[in-house]
């Protein structure tokens, strides 16, 4: 399976859930016999809609991840400014995701893999480490301390990263982190998928495992950061820049 085949990815990292709803839809279309008038109409309905969103889900995948600019990264030094001359990248064993090398200039200081089971619980990321291999050596860290010296870094790109962190209090400290290995005008740059309407209408119920954008607001808020450049890649992906001030 080709590294950037997105859709395939999504599925093997959450084929459980895919299964499961095929599965549960299925029996349900082949049950309606059972059922009539509005029942029937609201059972069949549920369905289909759950059909549909699956289906949909990979499609906008196959975009996001094969079609759109995003992996490419092109996009990424717009967004820093110029002056990157050390960065570091911050991943969670998906270090491929929006692609730096070659990208951006300057040093790369490090790259670091934060995944931590304990703050980082679901299922689908121990399944997308299991079965991705890494393209850059990386060095193992927890979020909440990075390995990064204080104001050593002109730029940090997290991408689809920080959503993994669930506990509210590891999320925060990590964002201190990024605020002390920043330089004093410094920038994050932090890539996810938002807790919206656009990935709703992708994802379903599935949206509920990213963030909104009002969190990612507070916790730069609350580390001092301040919000330098804000875009979409894509309709359902939001890059947010944030700097430290100087």
């Amino acid at each position: 399976m080709s590294r950037h085949s997105g859709a395939l990815r999504i599925f093997q990292y959450n084929w459980p859930v895919y299964a499961g709803t095929w599965l549960v839809a299925l029996a349900l279309l082949v049950s309606l016999h059972c059922f009539s008038g509005a029942q029937a109409w609201l059972l069949g309905s549920g369905a289909l809609l759950a059909l549909l969103w699956s289906l949909v889900s990979l499609l906008v995948s196959l975009y996001v991840y094969d079609r759109s600019p995003l992996v490419a990264g092109r996009w990424v030094p717009g967004l820093l400014g110029p002056g990157v001359h050390h960065w570091a990248a911050v991943d969670a064993g998906l270090d491929a995701e929006v692609l730096l090398h070659g990208v951006l200039p300057g040093r790369c200081l490090g790259r670091l893999d934060i995944f931590d089971p304990a703050v980082m619980t679901s299922p689908a990321i121990a399944r997308a480490r299991a079965r991705t291999p890494r393209e850059q050596p990386a060095l193992a860290c927890p979020p909440t301390a990075l390995t990064l010296a204080d104001a050593s870094c002109d730029a940090i790109v997290v991408a689809f990263t920080a959503h993994e962190i669930r506990d509210r209090d590891a999320r925060e400290r990590f964002f201190g982190e990024l605020r002390r290995a920043l330089l004093p005008g410094g920038k994050a740059l932090i890539v996810e998928h938002l807790r919206d309407w656009p990935n709703f209408l992708a994802f379903g119920p599935g949206y509920l495992h990213f963030v909104a954008r009002s969190e990612w607001l507070r916790l730069a808020a609350g580390a001092g950061l301040r919000v330098a450049a804000e875009t979409r890649v894509t309709p359902w992906v939001m890059a947010l820049t944030l700097e430290r001030p100087q």
